[in-house]
């Protein structure tokens, strides 16, 4: 219960005060106080004001500084998760007069740089690229082929064409 009490505040009159620290200086053999007592006790308030802001200030301080690893560890994985590049992925693939078409989604896919190479090891260039749509066209061919599509990072795209599995074939 001493927790919940008020604390008395005494107040005491300014001349009243100011008279009890001359006479307690004059008994002390001590020179006469020339400053008002009223900025005596002004002075005291405004050195307490600027000592409580400092104390929150800090505590403050080493709250935030207590906190920073928790907020900077996730920031940094999502970060990093969002400026990630999307991985090429091969979304839709179909036939439409004996060309093979092939949809990619995904960042830094190299369209130009990709190929197909025959089980002979003949190999063949795109028929047209549009890199805006993320197709790549081939010719249809009647034999399984290997469909290479590089990717920025040094990773290639490896697919394996065959005949038989393509939707959209047309008889």
């Amino acid at each position: 219960m001493m927790f919940f009490h008020k604390k008395n505040r005494y107040e005491l009159d300014m001349t009243t005060a100011n008279n009890a620290l001359q006479n307690i200086l004059s008994s002390c053999n001590q020179p006469v106080n020339t400053i008002p007592f009223n900025k005596l006790v002004l002075r005291k308030k405004v050195n307490a004001a600027s000592y409580n802001r400092l104390i929150v200030a800090t505590t403050l301080i080493f709250v935030l500084t207590f906190l920073s690893p928790l907020a900077i560890v996730p920031l940094s994985e999502m970060t990093e998760k969002l400026l990630a590049p999307t991985p090429a992925v091969l979304t839709l693939d179909y036939v439409e007069n004996n060309i093979l078409s092939l949809k990619f989604t995904g960042d830094n896919i190299l369209y130009e740089e990709a190929f197909m190479e025959t089980v002979s090891g003949e190999i063949i260039e795109p028929l047209s690229v549009d890199s805006s749509k993320g197709v790549i066209n081939f010719p249809f061919l009647s034999e399984e082929a290997n469909i290479y599509v590089p990717v920025k990072n040094g990773e290639t795209l490896h697919l394996l064409f065959t005949p038989d599995n393509v939707t959209g074939l047309e008889q």
